[in-house]
C-alpha cells in the first residue's frame, strides 16, 4: 500500500518551514523580532509537538533531550539561544518521526491511543495518529505564516507557500 497523502503533507510542511528559514544567520535566528518569539524558538516549538505526539506517544520513545523542554511549549518567552543545537534537534526528531510515518497507510493512521496530555477534549476519546499528524501539519503552517511574515518585514523574501506539495499528491 502507498504512503498516506496526509503523512506526505506533513513532510511537505517541513520542507516549506525549512525553506522559510533558509539563509538565517545564527544571530537573526535567535533574536526576538517585533517583540515576538525568535525564529529558533518557533522551529523548536513546532518540532516539540511532533516529538511529543508522534515520537513519544505513538512510538513510545524518550522525549528529545533539548526540544522536549518546557521552554518550547505554550505561554513562555519565545527565547532560544542555540541555533545550531536546535537545528540538530529538529533533524533528530524529524528523522525519528519520518522513519515511523513514512510507511504508514491511511488505514494505519486510524490507530487510537489513550491521551493524558494538556488538551482536555482528547482525554475521553484518545488520540488517533491521523489527528496527531493533522494537528502537526496545521501547527507548522500556522507558524510558517508567522515566520514568513516576519522575514518579509525584515526584507528577507522567502517566496510563496506552500511549495509544490509533491509528497502529498
Amino acid at each position: 500500500m502507498a504512503q498516506s497523502k496526509v503523512v506526505g503533507l506533513l513532510f511537505e510542511a517541513w520542507k516549506d518551514f525549512d525553506r522559510a528559514l533558509e539563509g538565517l544567520t545564527a544571530a537573526d535566528a535567535v533574536k526576538q523580532h517585533f517583540d515576538g518569539s525568535s525564529f529558533a524558538w518557533t522551529y523548536a516549538h513546532t518540532t516539540n509537538q511532533v516529538d511529543a505526539w508522534v515520537n513519544v506517544r505513538f512510538q513510545e520513545r524518550e522525549p528529545h533531550p533539548l526540544l522536549s523542554h518546557n521552554r518550547f511549549g505554550l505561554g513562555v518567552t519565545g527565547a532560544a539561544d542555540d541555533w545550531d543545537a536546535i537545528q540538530q534537534g529538529v533533524r533528530e526528531v524529524r528523522h525519528a518521526a519520518r522513519s515511523y510515518l513514512a510507511d504508514r497507510t491511511d488505514e494505519d493512521l486510524d490507530v487510537v491511543i489513550p491521551y493524558h496530555g494538556s488538551f482536555k477534549p482528547l482525554h475521553g476519546t484518545g488520540i488517533s495518529l491521523r489527528y496527531a499528524v493533522y494537528r502537526a501539519i496545521a501547527h507548522h503552517y500556522f507558524h510558517l505564516g508567522e515566520v514568513a511574515s516576519k522575514r518579509d518585514l525584515l526584507g528577507h523574501g522567502v517566496g510563496d507557500h506552500p511549495g509544490p506539495l509533491e509528497e502529498s499528491i
